[in-house]
């Protein structure tokens, strides 16, 4: 016959060390707080790749822009007048996208010269800026988080010299 007697832990004793349950509260205790750092740091690692895949869009589309400008340029003897933005308005493109239409590229005179825009979904506000007759800059500009402030912004520089036009310099960001 077997006895239930055997079925029971021993008490705690100083031989035997903690009960258990003593142990696995341990062990609760370091898990949940590593657990708990590690997704935090997952959080962090996620919308850092989010922004920045997003911030490739105007680094990607600013030369093209650059280069249709120029090309406006060259066939019109001089950088065309600064173009209104597309989307008009920055809340447009506030913290989502934004599918703008063929009739927003082409109803402005330095847009449809140009003949640049974006089919697709974008998350930026893009603007030919004319400074002096030969200098300007293609930027665009996003408020990628929606808090009503631009956090993401590049320029790309256009200069003419001597009836040449070039895009100059490194995409500023701020």
């Amino acid at each position: 016959m077997h006895s239930f007697d055997s079925l029971v832990p021993p008490p705690p004793s100083r031989k035997t060390g903690l009960p258990w349950w003593g142990i696995l509260l341990i062990v609760v205790a370091i898990l949940v707080p590593a657990c708990g750092v590690l997704s935090a740091l997952g959080i962090y690692g996620v919308r850092k790749y989010m922004l920045r895949a997003k911030q490739q869009e105007a680094q990607q589309a600013l030369p093209v822009f650059a280069e249709a400008v120029i090309q406006c340029a060259d066939s019109h003897a001089g950088l065309p007048r600064t173009s209104t933005p597309v989307p008009a308005s920055l809340a447009d493109v506030s913290g989502r996208q934004y599918r703008s239409t063929p009739s927003e590229w082409t109803s402005d005179p330095t847009l449809a010269c140009s003949g640049f825009s974006m089919s697709g979904a974008q998350y930026f506000q893009y603007q030919w800026v004319l400074h002096t007759p030969s200098s300007g800059t293609v930027q665009a500009s996003a408020d990628l988080d929606g808090d009503g402030a631009i956090e993401s912004h590049f320029r790309l520089r256009v200069d003419c010299v001597d009836n040449r036009c070039t895009a100059a310099g490194e995409q500023a960001r701020r």
